[in-house]
């Protein structure tokens, strides 16, 4: 070994060992990270590890068995992938969120992880005695809710006389439809509940489901469960099937999974959140890290359950707010003028009743002093200026009061982020446009624009930086367009562009100026920064949504095309 080499080594190896001073987590969630309930689950670990754990030392890994649910190849090559990731980069302590990387703990953990400490999360089916041979594991029991759920339906609505449980043959669902089963027989032999039928449905294809939620008689209700594929195997979405199933249903769907169900225009029901559970999860972990023994934590804590429903389903279906628990959460629910501008109101209040007041003892002294006429009419000056200057006051205060409601009015019309008109100021501009198209027929287009790999930026380079490419981006926009273009901030990493009097040749040459001028951009040191983005042309007849649908379906194939492009729609 030569002299240079010694010095490095001696160097270098501090390094290595203050490296490992901070712990190493691993993450192994049960389902993908597009799926709302692991992304909300996920979010909850991370805001309570942030202070404990860097980023670069946290690991994530989805085993994605919403969609391999029973693919043994897939299962023995996600083995071979954990063991050979994790002898570089050994974890300290592994979390673990549902079921299935639960139970995949429980039977390779050993291998993969000797003696490390894992604690689970989000789990339904907890069996005690294997805990007791595993002394390794603590975590939090989400548990299922199903006879909850049942006692709410009948609750909320009274008149119900069948509730469909909906769940099918694969891991959870085959699991929780087994416990509907027990229920159902507990309830056939309760002479209070022998009025309502209870039925369990885990063998459909999803047009199956749809055609029967269809036909729905209109004192049945459905109650989701769990499910992951239909009995043809094609995967379902809460995302995308749930909608359309409860768009067709001419009953409610009730759930117990808060940001799958009421999330995607379920009713409500008996809902744990997935947030909360991240964060009970992590925790213990931080617990755990800071040397707490595993024998002092209670290994069986339980997910909490509580109403929460969907105001806008709750009108759709006519249900009586009355019936609902007293302690429901309620989203979607409108805003009152007071609850908008609740300390505005209330100094203004304050303001008249300390008025009032002032007027009451003013008038209380003139009464004393009115046998003193020398008095009196000094009093009655005193008293003239006090009510000039009141009055004064209460113009100076209008004026204040006009001026922040024009503030209010300016802030409900602007991105907060990139000073661009937001997306209600872009639905009352575009249907002006749409008014004047339909009179002159003069050409007009819209543009979608989607900045490509937003996500990744935000957790590579962390969401301040996510935040100065949208302004970046924002600014980009306004300095290219025409002074008769517009440009909106329509959600997230999404922009909106009007394009007036620009036919669909022009319009694609605007957009391709656009995506050009936006990948030379240079913020935060971030590698690269493209857009895509879907433009199309108003036709006869068109209505908003139709041309915003043409739009976003441009914007899909632009995105599915290798993104940083323009595409016609």
């Amino acid at each position: 070994m030569t002299t240079k080499t010694l010095l490095f080594f001696l160097w270098f190896t501090p390094l290595l060992a203050s490296a490992r001073d901070e712990p190493v987590v691993l993450l192994i969630n049960s389902y993908h990270p597009q799926y709302q309930w692991t992304s909300q689950l996920t979010q909850g670990i991370k805001d309570v590890l942030i202070t404990s754990v860097s980023t670069e030392n946290l690991h994530t890994e989805y085993m994605d068995k919403r969609r391999f649910v029973d693919d043994l190849v897939y299962h023995a090559k996600l083995i071979n992938l954990l063991k050979h990731k994790y002898q570089r980069y050994e974890p300290d302590i592994i979390i673990t969120t549902d079921d299935h990387a639960y139970n995949f703990m429980l039977e390779h953990g050993d291998s993969l992880f000797p003696d490390k400490p894992i604690v689970f999360s989000g789990v339904n089916i907890l069996a005690p005695e294997t805990l007791e041979r595993k002394r390794n594991i603590v975590g939090i029991e989400e548990g299922m809710e199903i006879e909850g759920n049942l006692e709410l339906i009948l609750q909320v609505q009274p008149q119900t006389k069948r509730i469909i449980m909906l769940s099918d043959t694969t891991g959870l669902g085959l699991n929780m439809g087994q416990r509907a089963r027990q229920i159902k027989s507990q309830w056939q032999t309760d002479p209070e509940k022998q009025h309502v039928t209870l039925d369990i449905w885990d063998q459909f294809s999803i047009d199956e489901l749809y055609q029967k939620a269809e036909s729905a008689e209109s004192d049945t209700v459905f109650l989701m469960l769990a499910i992951h594929k239909d009995k043809l195997g094609t995967y379902f979405s809460y995302e995308h099937h749930l909608p359309i199933l409860t768009r067709k249903s001419k009953v409610p769907v009730y759930g117990m999974w808060g940001t799958i169900i009421i999330g995607y225009s379920g009713l409500g029901g008996m809902m744990n959140n997935p947030y909360d559970q991240g964060r009970s999860a992590a925790q213990l972990a931080v617990k755990i890290l800071d040397g707490v023994p595993l024998s002092n934590i209670n290994a069986l804590d339980t997910a909490n359950y509580s109403p929460s429903f969907d105001y806008n389903q709750l009108k759709r279906f006519d249900i009586d707010l009355n019936h609902l628990p007293i302690n429901s959460t309620i989203i979607n629910r409108p805003v009152s003028l007071y609850e908008q501008h609740t300390r505005l109101i209330n100094s203004a209040i304050a303001f008249v009743l300390f008025l009032l007041i002032v007027i009451s003892v003013l008038t209380f002294n003139i009464k004393r002093r009115i046998a003193a006429q020398h008095k009196l009419h000094q009093f009655n000056q005193e008293l003239e200026s006090i009510v000039q200057q009141r009055t004064k006051d209460l113009d100076n205060r209008n004026k204040e009061l006009q001026a922040a409601s024009k503030i209010l009015q300016a802030h409900a019309y602007t991105d907060e982020l990139t000073g661009l008109p937001n997306r209600r100021a872009a639905s009352r501009d575009v249907l002006a446009h749409i008014k004047r198209y339909n009179m002159d027929y003069q050409p007009l287009a819209i543009a979608i624009l989607d900045i490509d790999l937003f996500k990744n930026i935000n957790d590579t380079y962390g969401h301040q930086a996510g935040d100065e490419v949208l302004c970046a981006v924002g600014q980009t926009l306004k300095e290219l367009l025409r002074p008769n273009d517009s440009v909106y901030r329509w959600g997230g990493e999404e922009f909106l562009v009007v394009l007036p009097d620009t036919v669909a040749n022009f319009s694609f040459i605007v957009c391709q100026r656009l995506t050009n001028k936006i990948s030379q951009l240079s913020v935060s040191n971030i590698d690269s920064i493209t857009a895509s983005i879907g433009v199309t042309n108003f036709i006869k007849g068109d209505s908003f949504e139709t041309i915003l649908q043409r739009a976003d379906k441009a914007l899909y194939t632009a995105k599915n095309s290798g993104r940083n492009q323009v595409v016609i729609g």
